[in-house]
């Protein structure tokens, strides 16, 4: 098995300024499995194949939840200290206690239709507001209308609170990004995370207080009231949505933008509507792969084609080579607008499926039919700025201009 000392895959600067697409490509071919160390001692094994990373994310007992999903989650083989209470670092049977009120109050039909709506209006406003020869950081000015209204609704707030709550996640997330967190990055990260765990706990406080459930912060306030769920698991569940949902979807809708610019051929098939908006999203969310890995802690050994991980190893799942996988993907390198039997994993698999995969696959989708709409069109002025994180792809910056629609691609 290969061992590779002093891993790029531990480096964000890897990630923002080198090809890791390029890097992991190379380990699923030769290396499927391989052990990645840093000379501080942490290590963590790296699965790149598609069948390899799915048969991980459904084997749950396995491979464990509970010790972080993140690389640097913990140096040792310990717990997450909010495992058992965030949905997140939460094995069964309590994982599923956890996700179902969270589900129901938050990701239920009636809820997307809310969060759909309000997404839409967010977003066919700020395309609204642009002329032809504007000039704009897409990154910031409208990628954030993304899940500014998806917490408008979840968390009944209003535009303000919710673009606060943004920045504070974001932080969070990009923490190694001076963009984010300027020169004290764990500074940051810790004012950040406390500043979005007493904005929750602020929440749940009013909700007691007036009794308001139509909402998912609501619903949460109401399992504490009648005692169903503590309250630092209603508050811990609160910023699980609330990091989960902020940080994928603006970087998918830059990367995606970034991605239109490039195949603008590919691009008017969709604005045509020779091509299905829902169609065309799945591949977007392939392409992007915004979030690039997540860990495990195998708590017994684990077979992996010829090889065994040993029990109390870190393993790394990456999303992002499983789907370049050529076994599963024809033409893996490429993008194609109109894939079809698309089975990308960016949003992982089994009981441990992002929660809030239906509600980030409408706001894509509801973004993408909006730009098809429009009658204009965003076109890159210069090479973006890539996120300096290894756990997230994304990008800080992304100069556009606005175009007339007929004449981009032309």
């Amino acid at each position: 098995m290969l061992v590779v000392e002093d891993s790029p895959l531990y480096s964000p600067e890897f990630f923002a300024d080198d090809d890791p697409w390029a890097y992991l490509a190379d380990l699923r071919a030769h290396h499927p499995v391989s052990v990645h160390r840093r000379d501080d001692g942490y290590q963590f094994y790296a699965l790149t194949r598609y069948a390899d990373i799915y048969a991980a994310y459904v084997d749950h007992k396995r491979l464990s939840s509970s010790y972080g999903t993140m690389v640097d989650g913990s140096y040792l083989p310990q717990k997450d200290s909010a495992s058992g209470r965030m949905l997140i670092v939460t094995d069964q049977p309590a994982h599923t206690a956890i996700r179902k009120p969270i589900k129901t109050s938050g990701f239920s039909r009636e809820m997307l239709a809310r969060v759909g709506r309000t997404v839409r209006r967010n977003i066919h406003d700020a395309l609204g507001k642009l002329s032809v020869g504007d000039r704009l950081d897409f990154s910031t000015v409208v990628a954030p209308e993304l899940p500014k209204g998806v917490l408008e609704v979840l968390f009944g707030i209003g535009p303000g609170d919710a673009h606060r709550l943004l920045e504070a996640t974001r932080t969070m997330i990009g923490y190694r990004d001076e963009v984010y967190a300027g020169t004290s990055p764990l500074d940051a990260l810790v004012d950040a995370q406390l500043e979005v765990l007493e904005f929750i706990d602020d929440l749940i406080g009013h909700r007691l207080g007036s009794g308001r459930t139509d909402d998912m912060i609501g619903f949460l306030a109401q399992c504490v009231a009648d005692g169903t769920m503590p309250r630092d698991v209603a508050v811990l569940n609160g910023l699980n949505v609330a990091v989960g949902g902020n940080e994928t979807t603006p970087h998918t809708a830059s990367l995606t933008v970034h991605t239109i610019d490039g195949e603008r051929d590919q691009w008017r098939r969709v604005a045509d509507g020779d091509v299905g908006c829902d169609v065309a999203t799945q591949e977007f969310l392939r392409w992007t792969s915004t979030n690039s890995y997540v860990q495990r802690l195998a708590v017994e050994d684990f077979p992996v084609g010829e090889h065994v991980i040993p029990a109390g190893s870190f393993v790394t799942l990456w999303n992002m080579s499983a789907n370049r996988d050529p076994d599963v993907f024809e033409r893996p390198d490429e993008f194609l607008i109109d894939r079809s039997d698309n089975k990308q994993l960016a949003f992982g698999a089994g009981v441990h499926r992002c929660v809030g995969a239906p509600a980030a696959t409408l706001e894509i989708q509801t973004f993408l039919e909006e730009l098809a709409a429009w009658d204009k069109a965003f076109a890159v002025l210069a090479p973006p700025r890539r996120l300096r994180s290894n756990f997230m792809l994304g990008l800080t910056e992304l100069q556009v201009e606005v175009v007339d629609a007929k004449e981009f691609g032309t």
